[in-house]
C-alpha cells in the first residue's frame, strides 16, 4: 500500500511538471505581437475622385512571425473633417494568429467643395396649391455627387397654403465627411390671380465669391407677357451672406414676379 501511495506521489509530481511545461511552451509559442505597418507620407495629397486604393499606395505590413502580411492591410476607416479641414485615415493589418495591428496618418484634398444647393424655380407657390417644400432644390457635392436626398429644413413657423405669405427656411445637407452646408433663404405664398405674367430666369440660385462679379440682368430670360422689367437687389458682393434679386414684369393689365437667390461667399 505504501508503494502504491509513493508512486501515485511520483505521478502527480511528474503530470504536474509536464502540464507546468506545456503551459510555459504555449505561452511561448502563443504570437500576441501584431504585424507593423509602414510606408506612406504622414501626410497624403489626395484628389476627391481618387479611389480608396490610392489610399494604400507605397504602404506596407510586416510581421514578426508571418513577415509580409500586406495583403491584409485596408483601411479601417476615414474620419470627418477636423477643425483644419483635414481628414484621418485609419489603417488595420492581421496576421495568421489574429493579431491586428493599426496606423493612422493625415489626408488632405486638393480639390475639395463643400456641398452646394441648386434651384430649378423659384420658392414661391400659389395659394391653396400643394407643394413639397423641396420641391426644385438639389444638392451634390464633390466628394459624393448627388445629395438631393440628404436635404433636410426648418421653418420658422408652419406654412399656412390658404394664406399670402412669406416664411423663412433653412435647407441644409450634410456630406460623407462630415461638411454640412446651410441655405437661409424666403419662401413665398402668393396670389396667382394676382400675377398672370410667368417670368422666367436663366438660374434662380448662383454662388458668387466675396468681391465677385455680379450683374442681376444677366440673369434674366423672359416673361411669356411683354412689360416693362423692374430689378430689385439686395446683393453685396463685399460680404458673404444670402441676397435676394427680384424681378418684376408689369403689363397694362398684368404683373408677374420671380426671385433669385444669390449666395456672396
Amino acid at each position: 500500500m505504501k508503494k502504491i501511495k509513493i508512486f501515485s506521489i511520483i505521478l502527480f509530481l511528474v503530470s504536474a511538471v509536464v502540464y507546468a511545461g506545456c503551459r510555459i511552451y504555449a505561452g511561448v509559442m502563443t504570437d500576441h505581437t501584431p504585424p507593423v505597418i509602414s510606408g506612406g507620407d504622414e501626410v497624403i495629397q489626395v484628389s476627391v475622385a481618387d479611389p480608396q486604393e490610392k489610399l494604400l499606395e507605397g504602404m506596407k505590413a510586416e510581421d514578426s512571425r508571418d513577415g509580409d502580411v500586406t495583403d491584409s492591410l485596408v483601411v479601417q476607416d476615414i474620419s470627418e473633417f477636423d477643425d483644419e479641414g483635414k481628414r484621418t485615415v485609419n489603417y488595420a493589418a492581421v496576421d495568421s494568429s489574429g493579431n491586428v495591428g493599426y496606423y493612422s496618418r493625415v489626408m488632405q484634398y486638393t480639390d475639395y467643395q463643400e456641398p452646394v444647393f441648386a434651384l430649378d424655380s423659384p420658392l414661391r407657390f400659389p395659394v391653396n396649391g400643394k407643394f413639397n417644400i423641396c420641391q426644385g432644390i438639389t444638392a451634390s457635392s464633390t466628394l459624393d455627387g448627388d445629395l438631393t436626398n440628404k436635404i433636410k429644413y426648418t421653418l420658422d413657423r408652419a406654412v399656412t397654403s390658404s394664406v399670402p405669405g412669406t416664411y423663412q427656411v433653412e435647407f441644409r445637407v450634410m456630406d460623407s465627411a462630415g461638411r454640412t452646408s446651410y441655405l437661409p433663404t424666403v419662401l413665398e405664398v402668393y396670389d396667382p390671380s394676382e400675377e398672370r405674367i410667368d417670368v422666367t430666369l436663366s438660374s434662380y440660385l448662383v454662388y458668387i465669391g466675396v468681391n465677385g462679379a455680379f450683374n442681376p440682368s444677366d440673369y434674366y430670360a423672359g416673361a411669356d407677357v411683354e412689360g416693362e422689367l423692374t430689378i430689385q437687389s439686395t446683393v453685396d458682393t463685399a460680404n458673404a451672406g444670402t441676397y435676394y434679386v427680384d424681378y418684376t414684369v408689369t403689363s397694362r393689365t398684368a404683373v408677374g414676379k420671380s426671385r433669385l437667390v444669390v449666395v456672396v461667399r
